[in-house]
């Protein structure tokens, strides 16, 4: 490569057919959907907003968008969708994809007290040999397959968040260096995981893990992020006006003591009167120097979320991710009536907060045992009391 900047993950028969540095062709078949059920219009009469109303639905909701629930091999199901059209049409894309844990495609859950196992279908048996039979080397072909397709649908200004643990989350992170461009990687989040109960003298051979992280990347530069904001904590306190060198346009001789000459002003006369008035401006008590209060609610945070859940099981699904969480992603990068996208939906998390949020959405599994799961969690949305679930 020319480019003294490249950079790529190499494994076992990734060039098989290819020159190093060449870049690999990804096959991308057009398979039609097939329709099974389409629905218009909430069930529930009452309803103002529903999960198929458009009645409060933004302006740049187009009318006669419907959100699709696809059935399917995820790599079949975007190549399809770049070939129908929608290539460079998604603003953000979420997945929970394996986390090479050697785990099946079995699915296990509860109905009322009693736990059920549903056993992997042939198709899903298929795919589980595919993506595990060679090893890592397997797993990375198939992660590195979509993550391109991915690419290639996401918007110029769209983002993508990869959910993943240590099993290979450093290795997706290179290789996304690779096709998404060093450059175009913003951050590493880390969020809360469940916690497994270790006695306090029991001899173990790791250190509890209690993290996942979601590598988060940007197709182009251009794109922009709303930072999330977490309750401060914080007490409110007075601060002072002559320490941050300002003054209140208003007689100081109420407070008994004069500003030094060349302090700025902060506030007019009128804000002031009505600030004491209010009662968030004060002399101090020991040196009758003004001061005001500062609230502060909420609090810009970075990339330790640890205030909120990153896995929920509302639905029984045992890697079920939460609603806090993707609330948190969807309204840090998108916009009401943009597209979500999630390949790996399971229990349809994203899907479900992407539709309380006045988003258009895009989900796909192989399970159908997840598709039937998240078929009615979205059409449960309207009967809810309250739109977003709030998780503590």
């Amino acid at each position: 490569m020319d480019n003294k900047k490249y950079i790529e993950l190499l494994w076992t028969d990734k060039y098989d057919k290819y020159e190093k540095g060449e870049k690999i062709p990804i096959e991308k078949p057009n398979l039609p959907f097939q329709v099974v059920e389409t629905i218009n219009e909430p069930r529930a009469k009452d309803t103002s907003r529903g999960l198929f109303s458009k009645n409060d639905y933004p302006e740049n909701y187009p009318r006669d968008w419907k959100n699709l629930l696809i059935w399917g091999d995820n790599k079949l199901v975007m190549s399809s969708l770049i070939k129908q059209g929608k290539a460079g049409s998604i603003n953000l894309i979420y997945i929970d994809p394996p986390f090479f844990t050697g785990a099946d495609f079995t699915v296990r859950t509860k109905l009322g007290d009693e736990e059920i196992e549903k056993e992997p279908s042939i198709i899903e048996e298929r795919a589980y040999k595919d993506t595990w039979s060679g090893g890592i080397a397997s797993y990375l072909k198939y992660m590195y397959e979509r993550l391109v397709l991915m690419r290639e649908l996401l918007s110029e200004n769209g983002s993508i968040y990869v959910h993943l643990d240590w099993h290979v989350g450093h290795y997706v992170k290179v290789m996304m260096d690779e096709i998404f461009g060093y450059e175009n990687f913003r951050n590493e989040v880390v969020v809360k995981r469940i916690k497994k109960n270790v006695s306090e003298y029991e001899m173990v051979k790791s250190l509890n893990t209690d993290q996942d992280i979601v590598l988060f990347y940007t197709k182009t530069q251009d794109a922009k992020i709303l930072p999330p904001t977490k309750k401060s904590g914080k007490e409110p306190r007075w601060h002072s006006f002559e320490a941050a060198g300002y003054r209140t346009g208003m007689d100081y001789e109420l407070f008994g003591f004069k500003p030094n000459p060349g302090n700025h002003w902060r506030w007019s006369k009128e804000r002031a009167s009505k600030a004491i008035e209010e009662g968030i401006l004060r002399p101090n008590p020991r040196t009758g120097k003004p001061e005001y209060l500062v609230i502060k609610e909420e609090e810009v945070i970075g990339t330790i979320w640890d205030d909120i859940p990153a896995y929920s099981f509302s639905y029984q699904f045992n890697t079920e991710k939460s609603e806090a969480l993707l609330r948190r992603i969807i309204e840090m990068s998108s916009n009401p009536g943009d597209i979500v996208a999630d390949f790996f939906c399971g229990s349809g998390t994203t899907l479900a907060v992407a539709e309380k949020l006045g988003r258009r959405w895009i989900g796909s599994d192989l399970s159908k045992f997840a598709i039937q799961i998240t078929r009615k969690r979205l059409l449960d949305i309207h009967n809810s009391k309250d739109l977003m679930e709030e998780e503590k």
